[in-house]
């Protein structure tokens, strides 16, 4: 005969998971720069095939990133952020849809929670692009390896 359990933890835990399903598939944040409630939000596709063409060097960044087999800091990804500024730019921009004179006014401080939150929004679109560039850099060594034997 079946028994019922007192379900109130599980509730919860559906809860928190539903949630944490939501963050997954709509990642859009929202923060405070200069006084304003501005979202960060997730590029649609199309749009990330349109950006990815400026994207190529950073992508190679962080294959090599992948590649090393170690732990990344923080600050190798702000440092590779600000070495492709330029590039930044433009992704930050189509993020927030804000133009390029907002992004001057922000101070470190907002500066560095926008580059951390739009990171925690989209990084899936350059890791994804760089762990491609991982799988073929390997393939074409194994080729290569393969053939000089």
């Amino acid at each position: 005969m079946a028994e019922r359990v007192n379900s109130t933890s599980q509730d919860t835990s559906a809860a928190e998971q539903a949630a944490e399903d939501l963050t997954v598939l709509f990642p859009d944040q929202t923060i405070q720069l200069l006084g304003e409630a501005i979202s960060v939000t997730e590029y649609p596709f199309i749009k990330w095939l349109e950006l990815k063409p400026i994207c190529i060097e950073m992508n190679q960044q962080f294959a090599d990133f992948i590649s090393a087999e170690r732990d990344v800091d923080v600050d190798e990804i702000l440092e590779c952020f600000e070495n492709h500024f330029e590039v930044m730019q433009t992704l930050l921009c189509e993020s927030i849809h804000k133009p390029v004179e907002f992004l001057k006014r922000l101070s470190d401080a907002e500066m560095q929670l926008l580059l951390l939150t739009w990171w925690g929004v989209n990084k899936h679109f350059l890791l994804k692009s760089a762990h491609r560039i991982v799988r073929k850099n390997k393939t074409q060594s194994d080729g290569q390896t393969s053939s000089s034997a």
